[in-house]
């Protein structure tokens, strides 16, 4: 008996390599156009945007001073603009150290980017187009989709590493668990939420960190993607429905991931809905074909491993110190850990309050258990600081970006009472601070519960 594969069943070979070169394609008018912007646009974005850019894959931080130096023409411009041009008042005029990425200027900064984006592709279209029609740009196109894939690999092992240790969201702290829950925040909400439980964020990191390792190499780049996108919308969705201050970087994380797949949306939409054999055809870095298949793999292989080591491992090595300070901390808490309520801050007999971000005097300072500083101010809003408390020297160091970096000598007349005197060329210009230690229950019913198994009835309070 003779076995025959009908027609319809019969699978059509892949490609021998996803870099074989396809069919000359030729592209329309519209789309050298569209290319021409997504390259000025998003390779602007990933050299330029400040917020983890390919940068800082160069160790001994010479790709930071990188970033800042690409940076700053548009930071500046946008600074410029806001003052002068839009008339922004207050703290949102000026560049200032802050945990968003979605200030005044940020924003205008993205627009003098997207300006420029505009400006080029007109210049380019015009120059390009007396030229005799060409029909596509190969090498170009490799290069863009290389530096894309980059920036979101390390976009994701970056973001995804601080989340698998866990440290970007840290467990409930004491000012959270002693404030009432209609005054947090939604971000606070949030972070408390993803960091109640650290075995959720160990999830969500590791998540991140294989949508990373799977976009720098090609063989696994379009899967990668795929994965990255998922997840950056994931991340989109929080911070925009929960309000947290990285918007314009979360959603250009995953404005890149789609661009990187749409050159392959004909060959998904063949395997996904039409189930039939295909494979991707664009190109997925700006090297040609090696005669010898070894040597073709190898050159990703040597130079993306390289970049992602030296990322990796300056940024593993740092987030693995600062999870073991950490979990010292939690084990060891010091001895100040807890709320301590401002009584006065003084200088030369007159009121010389701790600013908080918004100008307004620090009330309460809580020192957690976790090592981490939040100051509460006049109105009640939280703000996130820096402390270290030096037992030997008997130095509390307190650090925020409206304040700076203060030292202060520390003497405690009994155990409920505290007393910081600023040292150093800041016992000039800081108050002496008085504070007393509020009161905190030993335990916290959200702490407390734990997971079970069988609950008769879901437990409200």
């Amino acid at each position: 008996m003779s076995s025959q594969i009908a027609p319809d069943l019969a699978l059509t070979p892949f490609p021998p390599d996803p870099d074989a070169p396809a069919a000359p394609v030729q592209w329309s008018p519209l789309t050298r156009l569209a290319f021409r912007f997504a390259f000025c646009y998003f390779m602007l974005f990933a050299l330029c945007c400040g917020n983890a850019t390919i940068w800082e894959i160069i160790p001994f931080h010479i790709g930071e001073h990188l970033e800042d130096w690409f940076n700053w023409p548009f930071t500046h411009a946008g600074q410029w603009l806001a003052q002068h041009v839009f008339h922004i008042q207050g703290v949102g005029a000026k560049l200032h150290n802050t945990g968003s990425g979605d200030t005044a200027i940020a924003w205008i900064a993205l627009g003098v980017m997207a300006v420029v984006a505009v400006i080029a592709t007109l210049v380019w279209t015009i120059v390009d187009e007396s030229k005799p029609r060409g029909t596509t740009y190969p090498k170009l196109f490799g290069w863009f989709r290389f530096t894309i894939r980059l920036t979101l690999g390390f976009a994701m092992l970056n973001y995804g590493m601080a989340k698998l240790f866990p440290l970007q969201m840290a467990p409930p702290s004491l000012a959270v668990l002693n404030e009432p829950f209609g005054n947090i925040s939604p971000m606070t909400l949030l972070w408390t939420m993803i960091g109640y439980n650290p075995l959720y964020e160990m999830i969500c990191g590791a998540a991140e960190v294989l949508a990373g390792v799977l976009i720098l190499f090609r063989r696994t780049a379009l899967a990668g993607t795929l994965l990255t996108a998922f997840v950056a919308t994931n991340v989109v969705l929080y911070n925009f429905f929960f309000d947290v201050p990285v918007k314009l970087y979360a959603a250009h994380l995953l404005l890149m991931a789609l661009v990187v797949v749409v050159p392959d949306l004909r060959a998904l939409f063949g395997f996904f809905w039409l189930h039939t054999p295909t494979a991707p055809t664009a190109p997925w870095s700006p090297w040609p074909r090696r005669p010898i298949k070894r040597l073709h793999m190898g050159q990703d292989t040597l130079i993306i491993g390289v970049c992602t080591l030296l990322a990796v491992g300056s940024a593993g090595a740092e987030l693995g110190q600062s999870a073991w300070h950490q979990r010292a901390s939690m084990l060891h808490p010091a001895p100040l850990t807890g709320q301590w309520h401002v009584d006065s801050a003084l200088l030369d007999g007159k009121p010389k309050p701790y600013p908080t971000g918004d100008g307004l005097p620090m009330t309460d300072l809580f020192l957690e258990p976790s090592g981490r500083t939040m100051l509460r101010d006049s109105a009640t809003v939280l703000w996130r600081a820096h402390a270290k408390y030096d037992e030997k020297k008997h130095i509390l160091t307190l650090a925020s970006g409206f304040a700076g970096l203060i030292d202060y000598a520390v003497t405690q007349p009994d155990g409920s009472h505290l007393v910081l005197t600023p040292t150093g060329k800041e016992a000039k210009t800081a108050g002496v601070l008085t504070l007393t230690r509020v009161p905190l229950p030993t335990h916290y019913p959200l702490l407390d519960r734990g997971f079970h198994w069988v609950n008769e009835w879901g437990l409200e309070r």
